[in-house]
């Protein structure tokens, strides 16, 4: 099966002047497989009957026009790259690349347009992120940074008592929805943002960085110093803490600055997951 890459170095053999190419992997197996080329020294050496046996391949094989650009690919989506080739798998195009999952607190509505919408418990919506930031009715945000505590905000006690009716906006992670997406929301918006993370370094410098930063998330002293002594993250603590101390030890929110305290005396990591289920005194 024709790769992204095998075909793009075709489509170089074929619409260059040149003859002679630098050998790789896929070049000489394709060569090897189709008999084609020949090898001069370290260089592979195409004749014009050689390029045309190529394009003949790109035609029948690859599904691909031999004139096509090689960049043709670039930021396609699935469906694009089965316009421009025979594998929409050529697509460049990250899933959900300007998409963001939203919901709301438990029994407050969603404010996206113009009818007020009230999801299921649990429940958020997959949208473009130029639609959020353009319909939002919300006062302000709420960014949580892990997914489960975002699926979860319903069985999380922290988040009741929040005034209003922030727009709820899960910050992404690898594989998922892209953190770049949600913090560009946030600059669309423009509305104060309530940061919602693990309590770690971190944690930390993403809720000081966001844009709209208005207020930073955590329990009291008493739990946080008791749910430290449940976990054995010393290892991550570590890891993270290099290269931020200059910027933790700069922070000036009254909330970061408090649990800041707390995570360099204990050394530890602590996810924001300990808090689905804790109920608060």
């Amino acid at each position: 099966m024709p790769t992204l890459a095998l075909t793009k170095k075709l489509l170089s053999i074929c619409q260059s002047g040149e003859q002679d190419f630098r050998p790789s992997k896929l070049l000489d197996a394709f060569c090897d497989d189709y008999g084609v080329g020949q090898r001069v020294g370290s260089l592979w050496r195409f004749s014009q009957g050689d390029k045309d046996k190529v394009a003949i391949y790109l035609i029948n094989v690859a599904k691909v026009d031999p004139n096509q650009s090689l960049n043709a690919w670039d930021g396609e989506s699935r469906h694009g790259a089965l316009q421009k080739g025979g594998d929409e798998k050529f697509a460049t195009k990250r899933l959900r690349g300007k998409r963001v999952a939203v919901k709301t607190l438990p029994g407050r509505p969603l404010l996206l347009g113009s009818t007020p919408i009230h999801l299921p418990t649990g429940a958020c919506l997959d949208l473009d992120r130029h639609f959020v930031a353009e319909s939002c009715g919300h006062d302000s945000v709420l960014l949580v940074e892990n997914w489960e505590s975002f699926e979860l905000t319903h069985q999380t006690p922290l988040l009741e008592h929040l005034p209003g009716n922030p727009l709820v906006v899960f910050r992404g992670a690898p594989g998922s929805y892209k953190t770049d997406s949600s913090k560009a929301l946030l600059a669309e918006l423009n509305l104060p943002v309530i940061a919602f993370t693990d309590y770690d370094p971190e944690g930390l410098c993403i809720a000081a960085t966001l844009p709209g930063f208005s207020r930073y998330l955590a329990p009291s002293d008493e739990i946080l110093k008791k749910l430290m002594g449940e976990i054995n993250t010393e290892r991550r603590y570590q890891m993270q803490v290099v290269g931020k101390l200059a910027f933790l030890d700069g922070l000036t929110d009254p909330d970061l600055v408090r649990v800041y305290e707390i995570v360099r005396k204990a050394g530890k990591a602590l996810p924001q997951e300990k808090l689905i289920g804790l109920k608060l005194p």
